[in-house]
């Protein structure tokens, strides 16, 4: 594998499992080091722990004090901070008139409040540096409507609408884009798959693999070779974009 990372350094966020932590693997193998963030320490351990040179940090990313000590504690132990992937995030799903103001504003807070704290917080870092490259997470549920999913797509709207605007805030030193992916295999969507299926896991991924072209749905390490790519110079002419690795659901 290409060692396009060498030398580098990646603060990620929610590393301790799902697509941050295969985008850490994916950082690693090409010769960076990363610092995982997680609201687990133990998870985010666990995962620089397989990483040479790596280190894991609990964080809770919707905490301004939390993110800012975080971040500051990464450019000590490194000297640098090159990339940053923002993907720390819940699932909460539900009819609008169920949620209270309170679990709204955790959805807002975690997804949309924690992008903007690491965003805020590391670009000062990459612009001393002369450069860096950002990837926000959003998904599908910012570009299609989906069942009792408003609140969580509302802070994926967001999340691609402040990217783009950051985007041009960050040049010409820092590039900014954004992946909205589909339907991923992750602890976090087994459950909703399950439920969906009335029990039965294999049934409901069934139900959301039909929903795109290729008929599967998507693995985390696909959506970590996208993100490895808009974090390298291979995309070095790419800020403010869209990327959507979704199978092709949203062309449907």
């Amino acid at each position: 594998m290409t060692q396009r990372f060498e030398g580098r350094v990646l603060l990620t966020t929610g590393g301790g499992s799902g697509l941050a932590a295969a985008v850490a693997r994916r950082y690693s193998q090409e010769g960076g080091r990363v610092a995982v963030l997680d609201i687990d320490a133990g998870r985010a351990e666990a995962v620089a722990g397989q990483l040479p040179g790596s280190i894991g940090l609990a964080c809770d990313v919707a905490s301004e004090e939390g993110v800012r000590d975080a971040v500051a504690r990464v450019l000590r132990e490194f000297g640098r901070i090159d990339a940053a992937f923002n993907a720390a995030g819940h699932a909460d799903f539900g009819p609008i008139e169920e949620w209270t103001l309170e679990r709204w504003n955790r959805m807002l807070g975690v997804h949309l409040g924690g992008t903007f704290l690491v965003c805020k917080n590391v670009l000062p870092i990459m612009r001393a540096q002369g450069g860096g490259s950002i990837v926000n997470t959003a998904s599908i549920a910012a570009i299609t409507a989906q069942p009792f999913n408003a609140p969580y797509g509302a802070a994926k709207s967001a999340i691609a609408g402040f990217t783009r605007q950051l985007a041009l805030e960050a040049a010409p030193l820092v590039r900014v884009n954004v992946v909205a992916p589909g339907r991923i295999r992750t602890g976090m969507t087994e459950p909703l798959w399950k439920m969906r299926g009335g029990g039965d896991i294999d049934k409901g991924q069934s139900q959301a693999a039909n929903l795109n072209m290729l008929k599967r749905v998507g693995e985390a390490d696909d959506i970590a070779g996208p993100v490895c790519f808009l974090l390298s110079n291979d995309a070095g002419f790419m800020t403010g974009a869209t990327v959507v690795p979704d199978g092709g659901e949203t062309l449907i």
